[in-house]
């Protein structure tokens, strides 16, 4: 093997994968049962609605109102490394 070639020296775009890190470093709250709560109810669920759905679908919900999906990580472009750089 080359000695460039030992360390990976990939590039990622800007952002990509942040989510991850957050989910890494967030600590579990005291009171899930509340936190789930105030989820539903700045969604604009009713309690009785909150009520049908699983916290899973309830978690998925608030996904979908925030508008907010996961990004994975991908390879920079070059494109995205000039952005970098300039």
């Amino acid at each position: 093997m080359q000695s460039w070639a030992k360390h990976r020296t990939d590039f990622f775009a800007e952002g990509a994968g942040q989510e991850q890190s957050d989910i890494e470093t967030y600590e579990q709250p005291e009171r899930l049962d509340l936190e789930l709560i105030a989820i539903g109810k700045r969604t604009g669920l009713s309690f009785s609605e909150m009520n049908e759905l699983r916290v899973r679908d309830l978690l998925a919900y608030a996904d979908i109102y925030i508008g907010k999906k996961a990004e994975k990580a991908r390879m920079a472009t070059q494109e995205d490394i000039d952005r970098f750089f300039s």
